[in-house]
């Protein structure tokens, strides 16, 4: 089922509209379930569809991780709640770079925003509601779980990587831009083996 407000809403709650196969693990849980999943990243929810062919809804703060295999590459998703990750809220980010001492994860939101309706060449005033994505970065130190936000510049990686003189170092000697998740990620790979956990 759709969000009660979506009719009045232009835009999917979801990250992808279609079911995609799927993994989900539970907290409670130590073995992943194979089913059908769509993520809402609009309400926070990750839907489940069940053999009858209608589905429910699993809250994030019982999932500790899951995986969207539709696609050539299966995309992995872990959960952390509020007070892990206060900025985003409980959430789940995708893992983009998966290291020993660091990961690069992507977090994304939709958010209701008011936008005038266009007819023709003329703005009206009026308004609709309109699901616009937000995406953010961190990476996340697994030594002591947290998180320093990051975004797709290399001076934003270079301040993220204070007061590590090998890394930074490291980073310097790599050849190529740093303005897309696919750099950054490449960059981390790179880093990875002379990275140490910082003070928060």
């Amino acid at each position: 089922m759709p969000p009660p407000e979506a009719n009045t809403l232009q835009g999917s709650p979801f990250l992808l509209a279609s079911w995609l196969p799927g993994t989900i693990l539970l907290s409670a849980s130590t073995q992943p379930i194979a089913t059908p999943l769509k993520y809402d990243v609009y309400r926070q929810e990750l839907r489940v569809r069940r053999a009858k062919g209608d589905s429910v809804v699993v809250p994030l703060g019982q999932v500790r991780e899951f995986s969207l295999l539709g696609g050539s590459l299966a995309r992995r998703f872990v959960c952390y709640s509020s007070a892990a990750l206060p900025a985003e809220g409980g959430s789940c980010g995708e893992v983009v770079f998966d290291g020993p001492h660091a990961q690069l994860l992507k977090f994304v939101r939709k958010e209701v925003k008011k936008r005038a309706v266009e007819n023709g060449a003329y703005v009206s005033n009026n308004t609709v509601n309109v699901l616009e994505e937000q995406t953010h970065y961190y990476l996340h130190w697994p030594a002591d779980g947290h998180f320093t936000p990051l975004k797709l510049k290399r001076a934003s990686l270079e301040q993220a990587l204070a007061g590590q003189p090998a890394a930074l170092a490291a980073l310097k000697a790599r050849k190529g831009g740093l303005s897309s998740e696919a750099d950054l990620a490449a960059a981390l790979a790179v880093i990875d083996p002379v990275l140490t956990t910082p003070a928060k």
